[in-house]
């Protein structure tokens, strides 16, 4: 891979990515560079892609942008008849890594390249080729864009005041922030009858429990922090 900055003096490192990676059958403990007694049960993938990092944030993530540069996950979408969003990729066309409000917990010794690829990057480009093969992912995936954030924010268990106004402050750029600033700043509770937040037809308790669930939580921390929205 090549190092550089580009006109706008942003660092970049673009060219191939090979990986070999093994996923246990829990879903969830991997290992990169397998030996022999690692691919006894689990799933087992050696691929490349093509790839262009840029050390830049974006409104979607604190953490450099990926990006796939063959058009292969374009390919995928359109032959699987599934939009790009469904394959965790951003409207800005970058790698959808992880919930921004998991960052730290895939790198909690700070920001360094060894864990970057290790814990984010290669696992993500892993899961893309089981999809491409399988059409599922492999282990839990949590959905898409505003469905996901909520959901990620369910699971957490530590919240606090800052962290409930840290959250707030991604879902404002967010084009669903009026609808859930409404929710949040109103008496009436969203049920499960409404349509989901992630603007299909179905019902939200159908579509993305936990997004609702996670939505209702939200709703309780603003009301007990008295986080100003």
């Amino acid at each position: 891979m090549k190092i550089g900055r580009d006109k706008d003096g942003y660092v970049r490192i673009k060219g191939t990515l090979v990986f070999d990676m093994v996923l246990a059958d829990d879903g969830q403990s991997y290992v990169i560079k397998p030996e022999p007694e690692h691919l006894l049960g689990g799933k087992s993938i050696q691929d490349k892609y093509q790839i262009e990092i840029i050390f830049k944030t974006s409104e979607h993530s604190n953490l450099p942008q990926v990006y796939e540069k063959d058009g292969r996950i374009k390919s995928v979408s359109a032959a699987k008849n599934r939009k790009l969003e469904d394959l965790h990729i951003n409207p800005n066309g970058a790698a959808c890594l992880c919930l921004n409000i998991r960052e730290r917990e895939y790198l909690p010794n700070g920001f360094n390249l060894p864990d970057f690829f290790h814990n984010l990057v290669i696992p993500f480009f892993y899961g893309q080729s089981y999809f491409e093969k399988n059409e599922v992912w492999p282990g839990e995936q949590y959905g898409h864009g505003i469905a996901g954030l909520l959901e990620g924010y369910l699971e957490k268990d530590d919240v606090h005041k800052e962290g409930a106004e840290s959250f707030i402050g991604c879902l404002k750029p967010r084009q669903e922030w009026q609808f859930i600033q409404k929710v949040l700043t109103t008496k009436k509770r969203i049920k499960g009858h409404y349509p989901c937040i992630c603007g299909s037809s179905k019902k939200f308790r159908s579509c993305h429990k936990n997004a609702l669930h996670g939505l209702w939580k939200l709703k309780r921390d603003v009301a007990a922090f008295r986080v100003n929205i």
